[in-house]
């Protein structure tokens, strides 16, 4: 077990290839309805998982690449003037565009921070005697100045809700929907994957799913506070958002990783969508057969391995192994003899007939029938 680069580059392949299936299962009505936002979600998470634990097994089975990866390898190491290799450039960049991301996210903590201390707050009786129906695990701040509810803060919550006139159980509706987000920790999942976004900030995908990854997380917050409930607990539920949605108005600015009850006009059709779909016996039974499956191919992914396999030059042969002696030769490179194993990448690979058999341990290098081979690049 290990890691190197070859195992890192296969866990942002398949981070990447999870955000693929996340990025066009969401746009899939069918989906949505019947499997809930939560397998998209957990997909998102297992390939997060496995961008973080690039670790090459050692009964794994390995994809050799005798062109395409020495090519690439070769590309990125080879030295250009000034010292730098263009795989060293890449990373300098790589790096720097990532500290950019981060100190623009802080920097719009900071200014968070300096109005949120400015913001006028009121009292309202009505709002915080229905938020303490809900006990104590955060703070309320209720102004004239916040359009729509929303939810922030890592370690100590805090729900922020306008100053309007609401019934009493529209204003539930609207603590049970913040008060789950907190129970969820949405607001960690958000830094998560922004600060994942941060890192991989020149691909595309990072941006889409960004989006995708807020709109699942409030079609699941919608689900578990209200899927579950009858028709008249739903439809009392889409009407306290509705009735938000009138009062929505543009320039209201939160923290990206704040959840907001009420989004866009497209996000909300979707929630709304999802929320009232029929739950079907089918639907149920991929909710429970698909996480099973999800694991199964996650697990799976490090039984494989890609790597590269570079066959012996002239060069390799200036310095040659029998055993454990090492002595130099001045054969021919055309007489070296067709069976012999090469020691590449810490692994050592046996060929017969001039091709590639299999790979070798460092203990069967003392079988007889090993022994007498001739080791390259030892």
């Amino acid at each position: 077990m290990g890691v190197t680069v070859y195992s890192v580059i296969v866990s942002v392949v398949i981070y990447n290839l999870s955000l693929i299936a996340v990025f066009l299962l969401r746009r899939s009505g069918a989906i949505r309805a019947k499997y809930t936002s939560a397998l998209l979600l957990f997909l998102t998470l297992l390939g997060a998982i496995r961008l973080f634990t690039p670790i090459d097994l050692d009964d794994a089975f390995v994809i050799r690449s005798y062109k395409v990866l020495p090519a690439i390898e070769d590309a990125l190491t080879a030295p250009l003037p000034g010292g730098l290799s263009l795989g060293k450039i890449i990373l300098l960049i790589w790096a720097a565009g990532t500290l950019v991301f981060i100190l623009r996210d802080l920097h719009r903590q900071w200014r968070y921070s300096v109005a949120d201390r400015l913001l006028p707050l009121t009292e309202n009786e009505q709002i915080s005697r229905i938020a303490a129906e809900f006990g104590n695990g955060f703070t309320l701040k209720i102004s004239p100045e916040i359009d729509l509810p929303y939810v922030t803060g890592f370690f100590k919550s805090v729900i922020y809700v306008p100053d309007i006139a609401l019934s009493d159980e529209q204003w539930r509706n609207i603590f049970r929907h913040e008060t789950q987000h907190i129970r969820s920790h949405d607001e960690w999942k958000k830094l998560f994957f922004r600060a994942i976004r941060a890192l991989f900030w020149w691909n595309p995908l990072a941006h889409l799913s960004e989006e995708d990854i807020h709109l699942l997380i409030e079609l699941q917050c919608d689900d578990r506070v209200a899927g579950n409930g009858n028709l008249d607990e739903q439809e009392d539920y889409l009407r306290t958002m509705m009735e938000l949605m009138k009062r929505q108005v543009d320039g209201g600015k939160v923290l990206v990783t704040a959840s907001r009850m009420i989004g866009k006009q497209d996000e909300m059709k979707i929630r709304f969508e999802a929320l009232l779909a029929p739950k079907t016996k089918r639907g149920q039974w991929m909710r429970s057969v698909m996480p099973v499956v999800m694991v199964a191919a996650f697990l799976a992914s490090y039984f494989v391995i890609v790597q590269p396999i570079r066959f012996p030059t002239e060069e390799d042969f200036s310095t040659l192994q029998t055993g454990h002696t090492t002595y130099d030769i001045t054969a021919d490179f055309d007489d070296r003899g067709d069976d012999f194993i090469l020691y590449s990448d810490g692994e050592y690979h046996l060929y017969l007939n001039g091709e590639f058999v299999f790979c070798l341990d460092e203990a069967m290098l003392s079988d007889p029938e090993f022994e007498d081979l001739i080791i390259l690049g030892g």
